[in-house]
């Protein structure tokens, strides 16, 4: 039974995942349609995820294969592996002030992690900083406290160069006890590299940081997260990958 269970779960996520790719308009073998470019962006990567504090009868290491597509103001993510298993869908949308909308919704399902979850953020232009927030709604299939935790947060950007920047994030901890996180980060950044660290302390004692960056197509990173995505997993993660940017807009990111 949770074998069928399972094997349904992924059909419906294959079917999602196959009306994104037709939605993105990526090539299949198939002869184009159009002139167009079919995406802008792709990019592989993998993750050597190590839970800290697994206990007895839990697997303790994970590999983590990602595909990410762009096309336009709309993205896909599909993770293939063993810790967050899963599909997410959103895109990014700005106005005649520049200000932009991102909505996204994810399901993981078949990994060390199952929940499904919508986020909507937005960042609007003010005199010498950008002003963001979000609101994030996550529905764990297994909750240990509330059925839904309610995620808000705000904060603000400001470019120090043409690509870089520094970024601050208040964000509400929705279990009980745990508080606040504050995210501290900065993005050295010129064209088709940059380097970025990244701290999360919390009001509760907890430290989380990480640090990664991209020379060319090249990309590497190291986190250290404690609580992963509001649950009881203490992880450390090693990524490595390659970007492809199609669209000379996408450089830099």
């Amino acid at each position: 039974m949770q074998q069928q269970t399972f094997q349904g779960a992924w059909g419906a996520l294959g079917a999602a995942l196959r009306g994104v790719i037709a939605a993105l308009g990526i090539s299949l073998g198939t002869a184009p349609v159009c002139h167009a470019q079919a995406v802008d962006r792709v990019a592989l990567f993998t993750e050597w995820v190590s839970d800290a504090d697994s206990p007895p009868g839990r697997r303790a290491d994970y590999v983590d294969p990602i595909v990410f597509a762009a096309r336009g103001p709309m993205y896909t993510v599909l993770d293939v592996g063993t810790f967050a298993r899963g599909l997410e869908v959103g895109g990014t949308w700005r106005d005649r002030r520049r200000a932009s909308y991102t909505p996204f919704v994810r399901r993981r399902q078949g990994g060390a992690v199952d929940d499904t979850a919508f986020e909507f953020a937005t960042a609007q232009p003010l005199r010498r900083v950008v002003g963001t927030a979000a609101l994030r709604l996550q529905w764990p299939d297994h909750p240990e406290d509330a059925n839904v935790l309610f995620i808000p947060s705000v904060g603000a950007e400001m470019y120090t160069s043409d690509y870089s920047f520094a970024a601050f994030r208040a964000i509400l901890d929705p279990r009980p006890g745990a508080g606040v996180a504050f995210m501290l980060s900065h993005r050295f950044a010129r064209r088709d590299a940059f380097f970025e660290t990244m701290l999360l302390p919390r009001t509760d004692g907890v430290l989380n940081w990480s640090v990664r960056g991209r020379w060319r197509w090249f990309h590497a990173g190291y986190t250290r997260d404690q609580d992963f995505d509001y649950s009881r997993i203490d992880r450390s993660v090693w990524v490595f990958g390659l970007q492809l940017d199609l669209h000379q807009d996408d450089l830099g990111s």
